[in-house]
């Protein structure tokens, strides 16, 4: 058993959904409240009877489903989910239920968090990606176009439920997407997490959730310390800069890449530009390398494309003074944030993952 996790209003819990507090949460807290279960067409055909016919309360929830994709955060979809949310007459009393993914709890968020100004909602992450990184911190919202997260608002659950039987049916490329984040986890906080994960199999769900358990805590003890990330939550956004600009670009071609293969690319190429800067040695870059090859192909794109994913990452909303901000591992395990590099130096770090 793993005990629950708190960050600000938020109540993280671990372990199956029919063993913990969900049912008592929907029958005393939100004895009196419409239910809304947002969810998208994968995790509908697979997971969305099974939520339904075991819990009573969720029996005559009104069900959105979108369709799957990053391509589908957007303002468009909201717009969309808001209108449905007034035909159905909801109030802000009422409780929404993100069923989903990284895209599902982030659009989910969003829409509760803006609708009449604020609705309640729980997460229920059914990805690895979304258990270890959109589970805590409040970060919700959409992209505008190529622009990754570009629009949103800081917004807690109420309660948060990781339930690992959900990974039994995702595929092994979902997997190994959120074991990019978990990896992420252990460069920037904790070299012995680092250690133990470059010896896991990310395609075996089997105890998965002792390392999704590490990765939240890792990140609430970051977050709690820095909640609107103006300065140590920055860490987190390690291998994303250049990582949103891989994905902004694939998504803007209509060639989409999974978020953790693309910050899989990014923690690469930002590893090298930690070890040109002398704040990691070579045999460290080397042991990086190392373990991101063995289980992420680099994202392909052409050098003569590298410009305009530069282009992007001038857009990313951490930067200051039109200079491209990154986080840099200092040692493995350890993370520096507000550094800059020169476009010269993200070419040759874009270069070196191709």
């Amino acid at each position: 058993m793993f005990e629950n996790l708190t960050y600000n209003q938020s109540t993280i819990h671990f372990g199956i959904l029919g063993k913990s507090q969900f049912e008592e949460i929907l029958t005393e807290d939100f004895a009196d409240a419409k239910k809304v279960i947002i969810t998208d067409e994968n995790v509908y055909h697979l997971w969305i009877q099974d939520l339904t016919t075991n819990y009573p309360e969720l029996a005559n929830a009104e069900i959105i489903q979108i369709p799957a994709g990053e391509e589908y955060k957007s303002i468009d979809v909201c717009t969309q989910i808001w209108s449905a949310l007034s035909e159905y007459q909801i109030g802000r009393n009422d409780l929404i239920i993100n069923f989903g993914g990284g895209v599902i709890t982030d659009i989910g968020g969003f829409v509760a968090s803006c609708f009449k100004r604020g609705l309640k909602f729980i997460n229920i992450p059914t990805t690895l990606l979304s258990m270890v990184d959109a589970s805590v911190g409040g970060k919700t919202g959409v992209d505008l176009g190529p622009y990754k997260n570009q629009i949103g608002v800081f917004s807690d659950a109420e309660h948060v439920f990781i339930d690992d039987r959900y990974l039994e049916t995702l595929p092994n490329d979902e997997l190994k997407s959120g074991y990019a984040e978990m990896l992420k986890h252990g460069l920037i906080a904790d070299k012995s997490y680092w250690n133990d994960l470059r010896e896991f199999d990310p395609v075996n769900t089997e105890n998965y959730l002792e390392f999704i358990y590490r990765s939240v805590l890792i990140k609430k003890r970051i977050v709690e310390k820095d909640s609107k990330e103006s300065g140590l939550r920055k860490v987190l956004n390690f291998g994303h800069t250049i990582g949103h600009g891989l994905e902004g670009f694939c998504l803007k071609n209509d060639m989409p890449v999974l978020h953790g293969y693309a910050v899989a690319s990014g923690m690469l190429a930002e590893a090298y530009i930690s070890c040109e800067k002398a704040l990691i040695s070579k045999q460290e870059y080397d042991d990086i390398r190392s373990t991101l090859s063995q289980s992420f192909s680099p994202v392909h794109i052409a050098d003569n494309d590298f410009k305009e994913v530069i282009k992007l990452m001038h857009n990313d909303k951490k930067n200051k003074g039109g200079v491209i901000q990154f986080s840099l591992i200092n040692g493995i395990g350890k993370c520096l944030y507000d550094q800059e590099a020169n476009d010269k130096l993200v070419l040759n770090a874009l270069e070196s993952i191709i």
